[in-house]
């Protein structure tokens, strides 16, 4: 895969991975959860942003 296709790609997983986060920690705000579940929800939710996040700088690492 090219640097430029790398690249594309890179962003639009980030892009859907922010949204979907976003989407999910206001679903599970406006939801009648108590605080707990609400946090674990969030939680979840966040990891997975971050998991694409990783992912994507894991593709971009030089190796040696």
């Amino acid at each position: 895969m090219r640097k430029n296709e790398k690249i594309i790609v890179s962003a639009l997983a980030l892009l859907f991975s922010l949204c979907a986060a976003g989407v999910g920690c206001g679903l599970a705000g406006d939801s009648g959860l108590s605080g707990w579940e609400r946090f674990a929800c969030n939680f979840i939710f966040f990891m997975q942003f971050l998991a694409t996040l990783w992912t994507v700088v894991a593709v971009f690492r030089r190796t040696r």
